[in-house]
């Protein structure tokens, strides 16, 4: 018994160590892809994810997300790498989205229709509902480019959709008076 009960433990060793293995790798890959999406260095981000592969890592959804947000500069790009990191291998999440919304409110000017057309997707084929994240992405759009009546549309649909504010909302409006006295006097 003491033999099998040994055998157990090292299995459950081995499983951890191999999960940490795993964990690792996944998170140095993250970080890395960062850092070159950051300086512009999208291919070699395109690699360092495909060297997940290499090790026989399956990269998770952090590490696609990354990736996107890396190729974010080419939105056609980080659509295409978004549709196929996420078709039918992983399961993106609200931060996943927000890279996307971010990536078509960073256009000038802001790609509106695919904005929705990402909302919608969020939401019917996966499922996820906004909350502050993807509200606060679209609200820097509108405070970058001065669009404070979709700004306002913005608010009344985090209200009509029962979203609380996070910290970052109030940041976020910080800069136009009329949006943050609106965030204000509808939700807060």
């Amino acid at each position: 018994m003491s033999g099998r009960l040994h055998q157990m433990r090292s299995t459950s060793l081995l499983g951890r160590s191999e999960e940490e293995r795993v964990s690792t790798a996944r998170a140095e890959v993250t970080k890395r892809i960062k850092a070159l999406g950051a300086s512009g260095r999208v291919r070699e981000a395109i690699s360092a994810l495909a060297g997940l592969a290499n090790l026989g890592i399956q990269p998770d959804t952090r590490a696609a997300t990354a990736l996107v947000q890396a190729c974010s500069r080419d939105m056609e790009l980080a659509q295409s790498i978004f549709d196929e990191m996420f078709g039918e291998f992983l399961t993106p999440d609200e931060v996943s989205f927000a890279v996307l919304l971010r990536g078509y409110g960073a256009l000038n000017p802001p790609d509106w229709q695919r904005i929705d057309t990402t909302l919608t997707t969020m939401r019917v084929k996966y499922g996820i509902e906004p909350t502050a994240v993807s509200f606060n992405a679209l609200l820097e759009v509108c405070c970058r480019t001065s669009d404070i009546d979709r700004g306002q549309d913005i608010i009344d649909r985090m209200a009509a959709d029962g979203v609380e504010p996070d910290e970052f909302t109030e940041e976020v409006v910080a800069k136009r008076r009329v949006l943050r006295s609106y965030l204000r006097k509808t939700i807060l």
